[in-house]
C-alpha cells in the first residue's frame, strides 16, 4: 500500500514539472559562427538538463578511471589477505595436531601473502619447534620476545625449552618473563608451580597454589624443609587449615608442636584427627620413640580409644601388642581388622607372624588418584606424574582419604 502510493507521489510530481516545462513562454536563440539555433524555451531547458547529465556521466567515468589502479591493487591487496589467512587459519591447525611440516608450510605461505607480522613469526617458531629445530625455534621465540602484542608468546616457547632441555634457572627467568608481559595468567602461574615443586622450592610454590589438597601437601612438604621449628609449626598449621581432614597434614602438626615442647597440643591434634578419621600415619606420629615396646601397646590403646572397633584402631593394636609379644592380643586384634574389612595384607600379616609363617606381600601404602602410580611413601607430587596432593591412602575398609 505504501510503495503504491510513492509510486502514485513520485509520478505525479513528475508530471507536474512536465507540464510546467512545456507551459514555460518564450524563446531560446544561440549564435555560433555562421550558424543560428532558435529553439523554444521548454526544449531549451530539457536540452540544458541533458548536457549537465552528459557532464556529470564523463567526470564520474574520468574519475573511474584515475581511480581504477589503486581499486586494483586494493583487490588483490585483499585477495593476499585472505590468502594470508587462510593459511594461518591452517597452520593453527596444524600446530593443534602436532604436524611439523604442516604448520611450517603453512607458515611460508602466510609470510608470502602477509609478510612477518608477529603472528606468522609464532607460526614459524611453533612449526620448527614441532619440527625438532630447537636453534631456529628458539631464535623465532626470541624474535617474538621483542613484539609488545606477542612477546608473552615469545617467552612462553623459550619456557618450554628451557623446561625439555632442564635448564631450570633459564626456565625460571622465563617464567619471569611470561609473568610480567602477561600478569595474572593462569598458564604462566602453573608453570611457575610446577618450576618451583621441581627444584623442591615448596614455600614459592604454596603461595602459587589455589586448590585446597594441593596446598596441604605444598605445605606439609614445606614444613618439613623449614629451618626453624617455629617455621615449620606455621607451614604444618597452613596445612590442616588447608585441609582440615589430611592424616598427613595432622600428623606433621603434631610433629612440630612435639618439637617445640607441646606434647599435650601434639597429642589433642592426633586424637582430633583418630576420632573424625584413623589413619597409620597419625598411629606412628602417637607413638613416642624412645618408649619400650610394652608402652608403646599400652599407649596405643589411648589413642584407639577414641575411634573403638574401627579397622586402623585394630590393625594399631594389633600391631603395638605384636611387638610387645602378646601374642593374644595381637591375634584377637588382627582377626577383628579382617572382620572390618582389611584387605591390604596388614592383618594377614600379623597373623603369619604369629604362626611363623612368610608374610603374605602387603600392599604399599599410598596411591596416585591420577595415573593410579602405588607407593610406599608418600609424596607431596606424584614422582610419576608429577599432580600434586595426589597420593592417598592405599587401604581397604576405610573411606578414602585425599591429601
Amino acid at each position: 500500500m505504501w510503495k503504491a502510493l510513492k509510486f502514485c507521489i513520485v509520478a505525479a510530481v513528475i508530471l507536474v514539472f512536465a507540464w510546467w516545462v512545456a507551459s514555460l513562454p518564450g524563446v531560446f536563440s544561440a549564435d555560433i559562427g555562421s550558424y543560428r539555433i532558435d529553439s523554444s524555451a521548454p526544449v531549451a531547458l530539457l536540452l540544458l538538463l541533458l548536457l549537465v547529465a552528459i557532464l556529470v556521466m564523463l567526470v564520474r567515468v574520468l574519475g573511474g578511471l584515475r581511480r581504477a589502479p589503486g581499486r586494483v591493487a586494493g583487490w588483490r591487496g585483499a585477495r593476499r589477505q585472505r590468502a594470508g589467512e587462510l593459511a594461518l587459519q591452517r597452520g593453527l591447525v596444524a600446530v593443534a595436531a602436532g604436524d611439523g611440516s604442516g604448520a611450517r608450510a603453512a607458515a611460508v605461505k602466510a609470510r608470502a601473502a602477509l609478510g612477518d607480522t608477529g603472528f606468522v613469526q609464532w607460526l614459524h617458531a611453533e612449526a620448527a619447534r614441532l619440527s625438532g629445530q630447537e636453534e631456529p625455534a628458539r631464535l623465532a621465540y626470541e624474535k617474538l620476545t621483542r613484539s609488545a602484542e606477542m612477546k608473552f608468546l615469545g617467552h612462553q616457547g623459550l619456557l618450554r625449552e628451557s623446561l625439555k632441555a632442564g635448564r631450570l634457572e633459564e626456565a625460571a627467568q622465563q617464567a619471569a618473563a611470561a609473568e610480567a608481559a602477561y600478569p595474572g595468567g593462569s598458564w604462566t602461574r602453573e608453570q611457575r608451580l610446577a618450576l618451583a615443586v621441581r627444584e623442591q622450592n615448596y614455600s614459592a610454590a604454596l603461595r602459587l597454589s589455589q586448590s585446597p589438597q594441593a596446598r596441604a601437601a605444598l605445605a606439609v612438604a614445606a614444613s618439613e624443609q623449614a629451618q626453624t621449628p617455629k617455621l615449620a609449626l606455621d607451614f604444618a598449621k597452613q596445612a590442616v587449615k588447608a585441609d582440615p581432614g589430611s592424616p598427613v597434614a595432622l600428623a606433621r602438626l603434631a610433629v612440630t608442636l612435639r618439637a617445640m615442647g607441646k606434647e599435650r597440643a601434639a597429642r589433642k591434634t592426633l586424637q582430633k584427627g583418630w576420632q573424625a578419621a584413623p589413619h597409620r600415619l597419625l598411629a606412628a606420629a602417637w607413638l613416642e620413640p624412645g618408649a619400650t615396646a610394652l608402652e608403646q601397646a599400652q599407649d596405643a590403646a589411648r589413642l584407639a580409644a577414641a575411634n573403638p572397633g574401627h579397622v586402623e584402631s585394630e590393625l594399631f593394636l594389633g600391631q603395638t601388642a605384636l611387638a610387645a609379644q602378646l601374642t593374644g592380643e595381637a591375634k584377637r586384634h588382627a582377626e577383628a581388622a579382617l572382620k572390618a574389612g582389611n584387605e591390604d595384607g596388614r592383618a594377614a600379616a600379623i597373623l603369619a607372624a604369629l604362626e611363623n609363617r612368610p608374610a603374605p606381600p602387603v600392599r604399599p601404602a599410598w596411591r596416585c588418584t591420577s595415573c593410579q602410580t602405588q607407593s610406599e611413601s608418600w609424596y607431596c607430587a606424584c614422582p610419576s606424574c608429577g599432580q600434586i596432593g595426589s597420593f592417598m591412602d592405599n587401604a581397604s575398609g576405610k573411606a578414602v582419604i585425599k591429601l
